[in-house]
C-alpha cells in the first residue's frame, strides 16, 4: 500500500533529521558571532525534516482526497515488486562509494560521477536530466563551500 510505505519512508526520514540534528548539537560554538560548523548540519536536518514532514503529509492528503485510505492496491508480480527496493540498494551503494572515494577522486570528479549516476538510477527518460544535475551539483556545491564558507575541496586526480 502506497499511503504506508510513504509513511513509512517520512517517518524514517524524519527520525534521521531528529538524530543529525542532535548530533549536531555537539559541535562547539563560532567564535564572536560567527555561526559555526553545526549551521550546515542544523540547515541538512531541518531541510530533511521539513521534506518528511511534506512526504507524510502528501500521502495522507492523498488517501484522503481519494478515499483509498483503507483500499488495498493489486500486487505487482516478478521484478516490478522489487524494482523501487532495488533502487533504494543501489544508492545506498553509491552513497557509500562515493564518500569512501571522494579523496582520491577528488570533489569534481567524485561529485560528477555521483550526481551522474544518482540522476541516471531515478530519471532514465533523458540524458539532459543526468547531465544538468551533474553541472548543478558540482557548480552550486563548489559556490558553497569555496566561494561563501571558504573550505578547501580536495583535488583528487586534477591535483
Amino acid at each position: 500500500m502506497r499511503l504506508a510505505r510513504d509513511v513509512v519512508t517520512g517517518g524514517v526520514l524524519l527520525v534521521v533529521a531528529v538524530i543529525y540534528a542532535l548530533h549536531a548539537g555537539s559541535f562547539p560554538e563560532g567564535r564572536s558571532g560567527d555561526p559555526g560548523p553545526a549551521l550546515f548540519p542544523y540547515l541538512l536536518a531541518g531541510g530533511l525534516g521539513g521534506f518528511s514532514l511534506w512526504i507524510i503529509a502528501r500521502a495522507l492528503l492523498d488517501a484522503w482526497r481519494t478515499g483509498s485510505v483503507g483500499a488495498q492496491p493489486a500486487a505487482a508480480g516478478g521484478f516490478a515488486a522489487y524494482s523501487g527496493l532495488i533502487r533504494v540498494l543501489v544508492a545506498i551503494a553509491l552513497t557509500f562509494g562515493f564518500v569512501a572515494s571522494f579523496d582520491t577522486l577528488g570533489y569534481i570528479i567524485g561529485t560528477g560521477i555521483y550526481a551522474g549516476l544518482m540522476s541516471l538510477l531515478f530519471r532514465r527518460d533523458s540524458l539532459l536530466v543526468p547531465l544538468l544535475s551533474v553541472l548543478l551539483a558540482v557548480g552550486c556545491l563548489h559556490f558553497l563551500f569555496v566561494t561563501m564558507l571558504n573550505v578547501r575541496l580536495p583535488a583528487g586526480l586534477l591535483g
